[in-house]
């Protein structure tokens, strides 16, 4: 599975009471329905997007619990989607 930069570094030093927004790619053959309601047990699926994607609000503190759940395929903040006032995403890698 791969996780994003910006959500290792979450996983890794959360901000407590401090929410955010991912973004769990599930992975093929793995059954989205039980992936969203697993992650409901864990946050707020706040809808589901195109390629088996559902986007999730949960507490920082609780991310390393999404990583955990099986069927995930990718794990990245919601930012990657936006183009904000440096022109990409959080998780853009600019070397890679």
């Amino acid at each position: 599975m791969y996780v994003s930069p910006a959500v290792r570094s979450i996983r890794e030093d959360p901000v407590a009471g401090e929410s955010v927004t991912l973004l769990l790619e599930v992975a093929d053959g793995a059954d989205v329905d039980a992936v969203a309601e697993a992650a409901a047990d864990v946050g707020t699926v706040e809808g589901r997007l195109p390629f088996e994607t559902l986007q999730v609000t949960v507490l920082q503190e609780r991310v390393s619990e999404v990583c955990a759940l099986d069927g995930l395929a990718v794990v990245e903040t919601a930012a990657t989607l936006t183009i904000d006032a440096d022109g990409a995403g959080e998780d853009v890698d600019p070397g890679g």
